[in-house]
């Protein structure tokens, strides 16, 4: 009896340390790769998903410190900010010209939403998908501002 207790807690003490590290590995099987064009050229798409890619930090802001600018590789005159967050302290302007990878959250803002405003002043939107689809039925053009708040990263 005792033994058949042991390999059953044996049994599930490995059971339970496997389940997180598999669901660890399918969620980062499930984080795509992409170029930075792909994601400031449709930001919405990438709403609220996490997304990697790689760059070179274009610029460290000189004023918080809590953002930087990412350029592509191939094509460095298409760029998105990331905000660093907690990752903060672990960049300054020594890293300027660095390649680095990036893992995280694809957000956008819409800069016009004061135009919306001025023609509704109660629009009631619920998420930047519903701003834009009102914005474009009133005949205005939003403008709207990819970024990414970082999750990870690793400078190379």
């Amino acid at each position: 009896m005792k033994r058949l207790f042991v390999l059953m807690a044996a049994a599930f003490i490995a059971a339970a340390c496997a389940g997180p590290v598999a669901e660890e590995q399918a969620a980062e099987e499930q984080i795509e790769h992409m170029a930075i064009a792909e994601l400031v050229s449709d930001p919405l798409t990438f709403e609220n998903k996490t997304v990697s890619f790689e760059g070179i930090i274009d610029h460290m802001c000189r004023h918080s410190g809590d953002k930087m600018r990412v350029a592509q590789l191939d094509n460095q005159e298409m760029s998105i900010q990331v905000r660093l967050g907690d990752f903060m302290n672990y960049f300054s302007m020594e890293n300027e010209g660095n390649i680095v990878s990036i893992v995280g959250t694809m957000h956008t803002e819409v800069l016009n939403m004061a135009e919306l405003e001025e023609h509704d002043a109660d629009h009631g939107c619920e998420s930047t998908e519903e701003a834009i689809a009102l914005m474009a039925e009133k005949g205005i053009d939003p403008n709207i501002r990819p970024y990414i708040k970082l999750n990870a990263f690793e400078i190379k």
